[in-house]
């Protein structure tokens, strides 16, 4: 049976499958489980969230995880929730891992169009993510070739593939 999740939805719709195997992809299994334990109250929301936000958005594939990553920590900043923008720049530096050029360039971005208030509470939050995270950001220094590396990678990683 193909799941029609363009109808109305409620607390008895199913989740989609898709719309949860993504949701997990990039929040993570604890987080998704804990956002689960709805009440009756806010079942509703987690079906939605499940169906619209994540099958419907997310899993389409026109947007890539990445871009909706760098677009969603824009709309955040320029609304001035702070929270959801960390939120979403831990996201980005463990899960989708747009390449930190891209990323500082959007906080450089987010400054000019947003206000430096703004920006500068972007990359507090960013400093303290990326050491709390030890992301190895000599990916942002450029090689004699003038390339940079392609994405975020924790240093830890880096290491546990070096020594495969």
């Amino acid at each position: 049976m193909k799941e029609d999740f363009g109808a109305p939805t409620n607390a008895n719709t199913p989740h989609s499958s898709l719309g949860h195997k993504t949701r997990v992809m990039i929040n993570g299994d604890d987080y998704v489980k804990n956002s689960l334990q709805s009440t009756p109250f806010d079942a509703e929301w987690q079906a939605y969230l499940n169906n619209q936000l994540w099958a419907r958005t997310w899993a389409r594939g026109v947007i890539t995880h990445q871009e909706f990553s760098l677009i969603n920590m824009a709309m955040l900043a320029g609304m001035g929730r702070m929270e959801e923008f960390e939120m979403h720049f831990r996201i980005a530096i463990t899960r989708t891992k747009p390449p930190l050029a891209k990323i500082r360039e959007l906080l450089l971005h987010i400054g000019m169009y947003c206000g430096i208030p703004i920006g500068r509470d972007c990359f507090v939050i960013a400093r303290r993510l990326l050491k709390e995270n030890k992301i190895d950001l000599s990916v942002l220094e450029e090689k004699k070739t003038g390339k940079t590396k392609a994405a975020v990678k924790p240093v830890a990683s880096r290491k546990s593939s070096k020594q495969k």
